[in-house]
């Protein structure tokens, strides 16, 4: 089973929907979307790629870092097999568009070193818009199933506002609990962001402020 059937499952369990008499499976899986896009705000994927340098030239295509987000360090010189090149050595840096970026190191570039790139990009579920691995931790899938709810809960309630065969409490009541659900989302985003930031994020941290 995807994670994406696991935490669908325990949406509809916390909807009290586990036939889908309400809520469709891609009514779900947009709900999963839209958390999934909060928490990637809050918490992106930190991770770093390499790229190759050639001689003196400063500008470099991002093209091949698949789901970035934000650039947010540039190291160059850097060399993975070297333990003097592979420590930190930070550059300024811009990106000049959303594929391209220029470095600024102090020496013109040399195609003997690599350049280092760590950056943000989105969380993601397996088995979901054909993600193949899953990035969210546990207490961020328990989130997550929570701002699901939420979101699910919110459209509905807007959905059977003008249903003549549902009694005009009972919108209101699923709102009342789905912005409940939310503000408790919301809650954990503002508490896993400032662990993550007190830890420095275990994943991989940036190491320096941010060219200009």
């Amino acid at each position: 089973m995807a994670d994406i059937d696991t935490l669908r499952e325990r949406v509809e369990a916390l909807l009290a929907d586990p036939a889908n008499a309400e809520w469709s499976t891609s009514e779900l899986d947009q709900a999963i979307r839209l958390a999934l896009a909060d928490l990637s705000v809050a918490l992106p994927v930190e991770a770093a790629a390499t790229l190759d340098a050639a001689d003196e030239t400063w500008e470099y295509s991002l093209g091949t870092i698949s789901g970035l987000v934000e650039v947010t360090e540039v190291w160059y010189p850097y060399l993975a097999g070297d333990v003097l090149y592979k420590r930190a050595h930070p550059i300024p840096w811009r990106r000049i568009d959303d594929s391209t970026l220029m470095i600024e190191p102090a020496d013109d570039p040399d195609a003997s070193y690599d350049l280092r790139v760590f950056y943000t990009r989105c969380q993601t579920v397996a088995g979901l818009d054909s993600a193949t691995t899953t990035t969210v931790n546990e207490a961020e899938k328990a989130l997550l199933v929570r701002g699901a709810a939420a979101f699910a809960a919110l459209a509905r309630s807007r959905d059977v506002t003008n249903e003549v065969t549902i009694g005009s409490a009972v919108p209101e009541r699923l709102r009342e609990w789905g912005l409940a659900m939310m503000q408790r989302f919301v809650n954990g985003l503002e508490a896993l962001g400032l662990m993550a930031a007190a830890a420095e994020d275990p994943r991989v941290g940036a190491w320096g402020r941010e060219g200009v």
